[in-house]
């Protein structure tokens, strides 16, 4: 068995050869050697400690790499989101957390500035973020509230004290990426009683504010990634850390989630290529009876299988990045691709498990942690049940 590689080395696909640019096939390229060079050994140290290591951002920002899919007029690299599936396949073959975090702070904690904020609001919050001076994390989750958003119970009220017009928040998040290490955090807060979206607004509220608390959860995988439960008591804000419109909801992030859900799927695909990969190379090397464990058919075809799964998903989550490009619907798609992904992910991470044996069950082996990292990848940005509901009410089925 073999993987199809280019004169460079790198893989090609089906994907890859019809839906990438040269520019994109260039920048994997480039992006590779950065990540196993400069952001590997921080991410296995990471994953020792526990704990996100911030120097990741720095080497990011040093290096060019942490704003790629953002203007260039604002210190990004001017690419576009299939610019962005590859930058984020590409840093989840290191340690899954690592690019947990970049993508807390880089697409979800950027991208909504970018998209609705203010002037003041992105020289005060975006420009730095750009430039790793202040790490963001998004605060939407909360202990009763997961997928079902506009059930969330932290509010925010007018904060009349003084003739003032600012707001006083009160709630908890739980399951927040770079929830202990983040400057500000972009919230998501009741402002109207009503359970319906537009009773749902955003703010900017720094974590060094008198009322924030925020404390570690220890979790299955994605060790070096920070996750917390942040608390909110009675935390003043003024009216300049409102992010867009009051009661503008959810419906304003439309853009930010649906592409979201598309890099959220290409973590996944990292995952599942890197544990393919592994299983490939394990099964060339690995003899019993006197060959190698590839020639036989039970292993060979689960391998096969592994690589089908994630190239058809890998097909399904570019062409929604295509579509996003392009300027049409890519709802349907994203949730198409990440629901594929997650299938992907799954399987790949069991049958190197399996296809290794005692050795896969070892940490030395590397792959208990991609079995670990997986569910994260599919279970973020919304679950698969809720990724076949998205699917299906696009087809004109409201359940």
């Amino acid at each position: 068995m073999t993987v199809n590689m280019d004169s460079s080395g790198q893989q090609t696909g089906f994907a890859a050869d019809v839906l990438l640019e040269p520019e994109h096939i260039e920048f994997r390229r480039h992006f590779r050697r950065f990540v196993s060079e400069r952001l590997e050994p921080l991410a296995l140290q990471g994953e020792r400690d526990r704990q996100f290591p911030l120097e990741v951002y720095k080497e990011l920002s040093k290096g060019g790499f942490l704003a790629p899919d953002y203007p260039e007029e604002l210190g990004g690299g001017g690419g576009d989101i299939l610019l962005g599936c590859v930058y984020y396949e590409e840093l989840t073959r290191i340690p899954a957390g690592v690019s947990a975090g970049v993508f807390a702070h880089q697409h979800l904690a950027v991208r909504p500035l970018y998209e609705l904020g203010s002037d003041a609001q992105k020289r005060e919050y975006m420009v730095p973020a750009l430039k790793a001076e202040r790490i963001g994390a998004f605060a939407l989750t909360e202990p009763d509230a997961g997928s079902d958003v506009q059930g969330i119970k932290t509010r925010a009220r007018k904060d009349g004290a003084g003739g003032g017009d600012g707001w006083i928040i009160s709630g908890s998040k739980v399951y927040i990426t770079n929830g202990t290490i983040a400057d500000y955090y972009i919230l998501a807060a009741r402002t109207s009683p009503e359970r319906k979206s537009d009773a749902i607004s955003l703010f900017l509220v720094d974590r060094n504010l008198k009322g924030v608390d925020a404390s570690a959860l220890d979790k299955l995988g994605n060790h070096s990634s920070s996750t917390a439960l942040v608390s909110f008591n009675d935390v003043r804000v003024g009216a300049g850390q409102l992010l867009g419109e009051v009661g503008g909801g959810l419906s304003q992030l439309k853009a930010t989630l649906s592409s979201g859900r598309v890099m959220q799927a290409t973590r996944g695909l990292g995952i599942a290529q890197i544990a393919m990969e592994k299983t490939l190379k394990y099964a060339q090397e690995r003899e019993a009876f006197n060959k190698k464990i590839g020639q036989f058919q039970g292993v060979a075809f689960k391998v096969a299988e592994m690589a089908a799964r994630i190239e058809a998903a890998r097909l399904m989550v570019y062409s929604a990045a295509r579509d996003v490009i392009s300027g049409k619907d890519s709802n349907r798609g994203a949730s198409m691709g990440k629901f594929m992904t997650a299938d992907a992910v799954i399987y790949a991470t069991q049958q190197a498990v399996n296809l290794h044996g005692g050795y896969g069950y070892m940490e030395e082996s590397g792959i208990p942690r991609l079995f670990r990292d997986g569910p994260e990848s599919y279970i973020g940005e919304g679950t698969p049940e809720i990724q076949l509901r998205i699917i299906a009410r696009q087809m004109g089925m409201h359940c």
